[in-house]
């Protein structure tokens, strides 16, 4: 074992579509990689906001690593315990879209990914806030916002429950008009959605901004004008293909600060999980390389 090396990982039991056979061999593969390496910890989260207790007691406790085992929502309740602090995040992919884990090149197979851990190499990347709401990965309003509302009341998840409940709330959303403020410069306009990336995708390999770096000290911003419904299924491809900033309806702007205000009190998304705000109005802002990651 190396001398000193603390680590507690935190495991979401409800995240993605994982079972008691596949949490369990988790753990074996866990014991398997780790136990000459770390001395750890496991703690299965119980309620919403556990994962960010969990987190912020190890940091006190002096733990090098508090790894996230889960999907975005858990790795974003335990990162914003370790913002601006010594102690690493690590990721283990278990939810639906595992934005943050495919953008930093964390393997989807859960073995790699602990041998990845295993390797003890950190980066540091930056944070964004919505409101002063800390997320890694991507966040936003209009419809990428009413699909993950939908999506988060369904006990059942993964990509196709996502993908019928964005064909279902496709068909009946309607754009709303924004005035956009973008490191000063105003824009007023109607969007079908308007994402602030910190990460190039959502999840899935679902790439909102392709070009996006999360350690370039800027936030990438995408400004998705109305399109006919009939070029949805281009669109949908277009996303997943990584050429979505190409199509006409598309705007793109890398900025250090944005802010938003719509007619009405706003519905947000980040890192995957939906927010009603008692506003109409969002300011997104960064945080440059305030965050250790394992990769």
């Amino acid at each position: 074992m190396i001398s000193g090396k603390k680590a507690l990982l935190i495991i979401n039991p409800t995240s993605g579509t994982q079972s008691n056979k596949q949490r369990n061999l988790l753990l074996f593969l866990l014991e398997k990689h780790t136990s000459r390496l770390f001395e750890s910890q496991i703690v299965l989260t119980t309620h919403a906001n556990h994962a960010t207790q969990q987190a912020l007691r190890a940091v006190e406790q002096g733990f090098d690593y508090v790894i996230a085992a889960g999907g975005d929502g858990t790795v974003n309740e335990v990162a914003k315990a370790l913002v601006n602090t010594p102690t690493a995040l690590g990721i283990l992919p278990l939810g639906s879209g595992n934005g943050l884990a495919r953008h930093l090149g964390i393997s989807m197979s859960i073995e790699k990914a602990i041998r990845q851990l295993c390797a003890q190499k950190t980066i540091d990347i930056d944070a964004c806030t919505a409101n002063q709401i800390l997320f890694f990965c991507t966040a936003g309003v209009g419809f990428d916002a009413c699909v993950a509302a939908r999506f988060a009341t369904y006990s059942s998840r993964g990509l196709q429950r996502y993908a019928r409940v964005s064909l279902q709330s496709f068909l009946k959303y309607k754009a709303v008009d924004y005035v956009v403020e973008l490191d000063g410069r105003q824009l007023q306009l109607p969007a079908f959605t308007v994402t602030f990336a910190n990460a190039s995708q959502y999840g899935n390999n679902a790439y909102i901004a392709p070009q996006a770096k999360i350690d370039d000290g800027l936030i990438n911003v995408c400004l998705l004008s109305p399109f006919p419904k009939a070029l949805g299924p281009i669109m949908a491809a277009r996303l997943f293909r990584g050429t979505l900033p190409q199509s006409s309806y598309t705007q793109t702007y890398s900025v250090q600060q944005a802010k938003i205000t719509a007619p009405d009190k706003l519905l947000i998304h980040f890192d995957g999980e939906p927010l009603q705000l008692d506003t109409n109005e969002l300011t997104v802002s960064i945080q440059p390389r305030c965050l250790k990651v394992l990769v």
